[in-house]
């Protein structure tokens, strides 16, 4: 374990992860109008945005599983440069004009399988690099990092989709990919307890029933596992149908790019301030309940909202509470995974949020070709504010934060 935060480790976890995760903002925007403008179906949208998380919650519990096996280094490596092999096939079909909706939504598979063996890779490395006290501080960065790349990104996006165009921006796409590979060839992976002995289906599905049995046992994951699939299924719809909601309003792309930017620079003001401030476990747990909470009436509001200045408010104000929320809960969940199992767990609780995610990407999707968008988004954020107060109000919420 590292006795400090600024490791060499941690400084190239998250400097790789930057600059591919900014390589996949500009992409997400540009085939996801490219998407639009082709088919005009919100549908459609949500499906696309959907294959990642049905991905992840069908996958991840198992390739959790197989990562605490594996060398994390040599995972992390081939699946950043094979999302950049898929990146630059795509883009060489959006040059000759070639590309069609069943090759990107292949091409989304791909990716997607790729991202299910990284992210355990790197989400368990991460907890290995950070020491235990500065686990909040440490998440914050990482996150504060991507919202800042989020911020850029987004706010450039538009004018970039315009000006470049998608082809390009998907090759870019790709380069980011391959730049990340190569900087993690520098990372020292620690070893996991279980690394190094053979992968196999019975032993993957015997760690995929042990999973299961930590989790049953376990009061606390218990309660947030389906906690995390409810409210994601009711509640994370709007934010995978963005652009169709900023088109009906009227708006160009070019303001759906500057609306975006808000919110993450909401989230990255929040995980900034998180970064520089030791909070105490009692003002953690107020701060976890009250951000969640509110953070759904400021998103209800920006969603029945007209003007373009009061959308963009009430997403500040929507996302930094929501991002205060989010980080204490995860800085907690990551040092009670015990380290034994510690990837099947993670695999499980990414399946869970990511399962809520996709079916509620694509039942928005459906709804908002049916009514209007701005309508099924504030009901939708309504109904997601009753799971997440009964979380809340559980004394094993409270007695989990205060105790990690």
């Amino acid at each position: 374990m590292h006795k400090k935060l600024w490791n060499k480790d941690f400084i190239l976890i998250v400097q790789g992860n930057a600059v591919s995760a900014f390589g996949d903002i500009l992409y997400s925007v540009a085939i996801g109008y490219w998407v639009y403008e082709k088919t005009g179906s919100s549908a459609l949208m949500g499906i696309m945005s959907s294959i990642s998380m049905f991905m992840t919650m069908f996958v991840m519990p198992f390739s959790g599983s197989i990562i605490d096996k594996c060398d994390r280094k040599k995972v992390i490596i081939a699946m950043d440069a094979l999302r950049g092999a898929v990146m630059f096939a795509i883009g060489i079909l959006a040059f000759a004009d070639k590309l069609s909706v069943p090759a990107v939504l292949f091409a989304a598979f791909l990716a997607s399988l790729c991202t299910v063996f990284f992210s355990p890779a790197i989400s368990t490395l991460m907890i290995d690099v950070i020491p235990p006290d500065d686990m909040v501080r440490g998440q914050s960065v990482h996150s504060g990092m991507d919202s800042l790349l989020n911020l850029i990104g987004k706010a450039v996006s538009g004018a970039l989709v315009a000006f470049l165009g998608v082809p390009l921006i998907i090759i870019l796409n790709g380069i980011s990919y391959l730049i990340s590979a190569f900087t993690e060839m520098f990372i020292t992976a620690p070893k996991t307890i279980q690394q190094g002995q053979p992968v196999s289906v019975k032993g993957t599905l015997n760690d995929f029933v042990t999973a299961i049995k930590d989790i049953v046992k376990d009061p606390y994951l218990k309660l947030f596992i389906p906690s995390a699939l409810i409210i994601n299924l009711v509640g994370s719809g709007p934010f995978s149908l963005m652009l169709p909601f900023v088109l009906e309003k009227g708006f160009t792309v070019d303001m759906y790019g500057y609306i975006m930017s808000v919110e993450m620079a909401a989230s990255l003001i929040c995980v900034f301030l998180l970064g520089i401030f030791k909070l105490s476990p009692r003002l953690r747990f107020i701060l976890l309940g009250t951000g969640y909470v509110v953070s759904c009436v400021f998103y209800a509001i920006a969603f029945m909202a007209d003007d373009f200045i009061v959308i963009c408010v009430f997403l500040f104000l929507g996302g930094f509470c929501n991002t205060m929320g989010n980080t204490i809960f995860i800085s907690a969940l990551m040092l009670a995974l015990p380290e034994a199992n510690r990837g099947g767990i993670l695999g499980f609780v990414d399946s869970s949020c990511a399962g809520g995610a996709a079916l509620s990407a694509v039942i928005y999707g459906v709804l908002c070709d049916c009514f209007s968008i701005s309508v099924v988004f504030v009901i939708g954020t309504a109904l997601s504010a009753i799971p997440i107060i009964y979380l809340c109000i559980q004394k094993n919420t409270r007695q989990f934060i205060l105790e990690h």
